[in-house]
């Protein structure tokens, strides 16, 4: 290959990620690309790759400037520094094109590349157009030779929070479900208080729950007939082997 290709492969369901936005891989990478893929088939049928480019880094070296230095980048990033190698200006709208990049993803790349002084443009970061021109900076300068620009963008924040959220949240709901289960197999009738009490205290170790997630989680198990609730008697549950 005519560059360092490394792969991390992992589990979907170890590892739940979403899917990254549509994308272009630039040409430069598509051979390692195609020949990992088909080296993946060959020893794993019936397996599907799912590319995670949001998530993806390399390093460029440029030549373009008085100094040699070492981009250190997303992806998404060497896609639009990479245009550069054809021509010194694009409008915002033909690297959308080359790129496939969403207009809203491409303008944070551009806007962190304009930060960092590598490209330049007359129009201001946050006042990107369609038919902005930005240009490659060749008088760029720094004083460090490796400079690493792969800083997160606003919606891969917000977007992996959310879902990391939701996960731990999805993971918290099945160990209370587990611990409420593991109680009443063991105390076959309880009072409500205690149930509650005695799920806080065998889970305070790895997270507190929230007192309205654990009377949700009783729900969900009565309606899934694990516990039923005792006629005659307030606030109180029976285990149903």
């Amino acid at each position: 290959l005519d560059v360092d290709f490394s792969i991390q492969v992992l589990s979907s369901g170890s590892w739940p990620f979403q899917q990254g936005a549509s994308f272009t891989l630039p040409s430069e990478l598509e051979r390692s690309f195609q020949r990992f893929t088909t080296f993946y088939s060959s020893q794993h049928s019936g397996r599907k790759l799912m590319w995670l480019y949001h998530m993806s880094k390399g390093e460029l070296v440029t030549n373009c400037f008085k100094n040699r230095y070492t981009l250190q980048a997303s992806t998404f990033q060497m896609s639009v520094l990479l245009q550069f190698n054809q021509a010194d200006s694009y409008t915002v709208q033909q690297l959308h094109e080359h790129t496939q990049l969403k207009m809203d993803i491409l303008q944070q790349v551009l806007a962190i590349l304009l930060k960092a002084k590598l490209l330049v443009s007359e129009d201001q970061e946050e006042e990107l157009k369609s038919e902005s021109v930005v240009s490659l900076f060749l008088g760029y300068k720094n004083k460090k030779l490796r400079v690493n620009i792969n800083v997160p963008m606003k919606t891969e924040q917000k977007q992996e929070q959310e879902t990391t959220h939701k996960h731990i949240e999805e993971d918290r709901k099945l160990l209370i479900q587990a611990a409420i289960v593991r109680i009443m197999k063991m105390r076959k009738v309880l009072k409500h208080q205690q149930l509650l009490g005695e799920v806080l205290t065998q889970l305070s170790s790895r997270f507190k729950p929230r007192v309205p997630v654990i009377k949700k989680c009783i729900d969900i198990l009565i309606e899934k007939e694990y516990l039923e609730r005792v006629d005659g008697e307030k606030d109180t549950y029976s285990y149903l082997a």
